[in-house]
């Protein structure tokens, strides 16, 4: 694929689904409230494995919730499911566009090009009344992935702080204004209520309709609404780096090239005295 787009449709993997590198992996992510996995889909996309970011894909010495592990365990476990160097990956929710961005960037954050969100997820490719299995794949051949870290697509707590009074930087949080405003409990417990001084609001919710990321034009109208130009640095936040990837996502079909995303989000940050908020 030759487009800068981070996106295919249903009809576009359909015609792909049995190329010999596609590779499918379906995300997932426990509800925050309970603590309970999603619940099960009506079926799965032909080829679907899970990728699961928060028990296995993940750093399991951060106290953070489904924190970006290391080169090398990213590299160990992606090799499990059979991924390689030249495999082009597709990542799909059940929820339409949700968690799958989080896989996406992670990809790219290990180096990979060729890794794309399936737009709408399960419930597009059910409408479009493409073909459904009911059991995910075994087939499961050590793949060739090699880890390439790139460290710009990632901010910490302290390039955060930096960031909220420095020029042409933006830090903007994907949760809902409810919780962006502290007119709302954080749903995680022990959370500080509110947000970074100077941050922006952009809930990711507004950049999806019906499941489905909005167009590029649409997004660039997002971003122009908060003053956000061409050339300027995009840090993205949300609760815990999940929907911050879907507003990382959304940059990068509206053009934009300074993307980075805060992985601790408000899970570290609302948790730490140190740091400043605005209620």
């Amino acid at each position: 694929m030759q487009d800068t787009s981070a996106l295919v449709s249903p009809l576009w993997l359909n015609a792909h689904l049995d190329d010999a590198n596609t590779m499918v992996f379906m995300s997932t992510m426990n509800v925050i409230t309970t603590g309970e996995p999603e619940p099960a889909p009506a079926g799965y996309i032909p080829k679907a494995q899970v990728f699961d970011f928060e028990h296995q894909i993940c750093d399991p010495s951060s106290s953070l919730p489904h924190t970006m592990p290391s080169p090398e365990l990213f590299q160990r476990e992606v090799r499990k499911l059979g991924v390689n160097k030249d495999s082009l990956v597709i990542v799909y929710d059940n929820q339409g566009l949700f968690s799958a961005p989080r896989v996406w960037w992670m990809f790219k954050c290990m180096g990979h090009k060729e890794v794309y969100v399936l737009n709408g997820g399960f419930p597009a490719w059910q409408k479009a009344g493409f073909k459904c299995v009911e059991q995910l794949s075994l087939e499961k051949q050590e793949g060739d992935f090699i880890s390439q870290f790139h460290t710009q697509r990632v901010i910490d707590a302290n390039g955060v702080l930096a960031a909220l009074d420095a020029p042409n930087c933006h830090v903007i949080d994907a949760r809902s204004a409810d919780r962006f405003y502290a007119k709302v409990e954080e749903p995680r417990p022990h959370l500080r209520s509110g947000h970074m001084p100077n941050g922006l609001n952009l809930p990711f919710s507004d950049c999806i309709e019906n499941g489905q990321l909005l167009t590029p034009l649409q997004l660039q109208a997002r971003f122009d609404a908060l003053g956000v130009r061409e050339n300027d640095n995009l840090m993205f936040s949300c609760g815990s780096g999940v929907t911050a990837c879907v507003l990382a996502l959304a940059a990068n079909e509206a053009g934009y090239q300074n993307i980075q995303v805060y992985d601790g989000s408000w899970s570290e940050w609302g948790a730490d005295e140190r740091l400043p908020v605005v209620r």
